[in-house]
């Protein structure tokens, strides 16, 4: 019994681990096309995985594994990448659908505009620091 609920709660975690990665991916696309992130001289991977990690924190969900968190990976991969969609009316309505409401898609969207801008403004302070150091 133990064998099955192992095999059953690994299964569960790598395919959480696919929608975030997933997730990452497409914001990674979106932050190296960027033209702050490229004049500020920014790592790309490195805002990605804060964007990631401080928008995950209010998504649906407690943990990557769990299917709401799953379903949320999916639904801001599908937000995030609506731009580039053959048919981004038909994606926003589908969107709505999935978080509810207009409402519902808008605080997803506000929630990742936020950790994005959060993340950039943290990630360029840190340099500044670097650079004060150094020149000290």
């Amino acid at each position: 019994m133990k064998k099955i609920l192992i095999i059953s709660l690994s299964a569960l975690i790598l395919t959480a681990c696919s929608e975030k990665e997933e997730y990452s991916q497409t914001v990674l696309e979106q932050v190296q096309n960027d033209p702050d992130i490229k004049s500020y001289h920014l790592d790309p991977d490195s805002v990605t995985e804060c964007i990631v990690e401080l928008s995950s924190k209010k998504m649906a969900g407690f943990a990557p594994f769990e299917p709401m968190r799953k379903d949320a990976y999916k639904s801001y991969t599908k937000m995030i990448a609506v731009k580039t969609s053959k048919n981004p009316e038909e994606v926003l309505n589908e969107l709505r659908e999935t978080f509810g409401s207009a409402r519902g898609l808008a605080d997803a969207h506000r929630n990742y505009s936020a950790s994005y801008l959060e993340c950039i403004s943290t990630i360029t302070n840190r340099g500044l620091d670097d650079q004060e150091e150094t020149q000290e």
